[in-house]
């Protein structure tokens, strides 16, 4: 019996709509496709049909090999208490692979992400994911208020970007300020978590370059598939931290200063220094 798969992207067929209108040489989509790994995405697609959510990232683990070696594993919770998982953000792609991996199988797959418009692409993730767009509608917002009266647990990148480079050292963005108003909202605590990874150096030159040229197009974004792929074989390290129950964000400090402790406590991880507040 034929298998169908369960997801497929075309190029061609995204830059049509979102870009009505515009017409691209043959040429010009092939080296495109190729830029963006079109048929190295389809493969991890091809290769695991009627499989989703944490059966399709176990397929993604096994297809690039993935290993992830994790530190700290003590430190989930197993009362039964709501979490949001809160994670530097060093390669883009690995990182949410392997933390769905850990975190997924942890939980029987009770996790979502934040996810922006762009990774609805990726049919069989589609319900591990919450929507987060530019321009919030109705809809995405009531799955939003939705989403925390359940029991699943979420997890996410508080950079919303994934690190740079500067003077040589590899740093994280601020931290957003949203996961810890959230996290006092709905009574979640907090669980802190640091992935050891890196994108290559000309992925960071082409960053520090157009940043140079004060660029407002991110075109380093075109050689996320490059660095995703480059992964294959890679063994990470995955650090959880004890979690920080939500009563601790209190009113000595405001939101923002609350996400760069919680930062700063993730940067630690590595070393085991835990800070504690104040």
């Amino acid at each position: 019996m034929q298998h169908q798969e369960t997801g497929r992207i075309d190029v061609g067929q995204l830059i049509a709509e979102r870009f009505p209108g515009s017409k691209l040489s043959g040429l010009a989509l092939c080296l495109i496709r190729k830029i963006l790994h079109q048929d190295a995405i389809n493969s991890l697609f091809a290769h695991a049909p009627g499989k989703k959510n944490i059966d399709f990232i176990d397929s993604c683990m096994e297809q690039l090999r993935f290993t992830c070696h994790v530190r700290g594993e003590n430190h989930l919770p197993a009362d039964g208490r709501k979490l949001i998982f809160v994670s530097n953000h060093p390669q883009g792609g690995a990182e949410a692979i392997c933390i769905a991996h850990v975190i997924g199988h942890r939980y029987a797959g009770r996790i979502k992400f934040y996810a922006n418009e762009f990774l609805s692409i990726f049919t069989p993730l589609k319900e591990l994911f919450l929507p987060v767009y530019k321009h919030q509608n109705k809809e995405s917002l009531r799955q939003i208020r939705e989403f925390y009266a359940t029991d699943q647990h979420l997890i996410i990148f508080p950079a919303g970007a994934t690190a740079y480079q500067s003077e040589g050292k590899i740093r994280e963005h601020e931290w957003h300020k949203h996961f810890i108003k959230v996290a006092v909202e709905y009574k979640r605590d907090v669980v802190p978590l640091y992935f050891e990874a890196r994108n290559s150096d000309l992925f960071y030159c082409i960053e520090n370059f157009r940043k140079h040229i004060r660029s407002k197009v991110n075109f380093e974004v075109i050689l996320f598939a490059r660095e995703f792929f480059r992964q294959r074989g890679r063994t990470f390290t995955l650090h959880i931290g004890q979690p920080v129950s939500w009563q601790t964000f209190n009113h000595t400090k405001s939101h923002r200063e609350w996400a760069q402790w919680m930062q700063h406590r993730v940067n630690c991880l590595p070393d085991q220094e835990l800070l504690l507040p104040g």
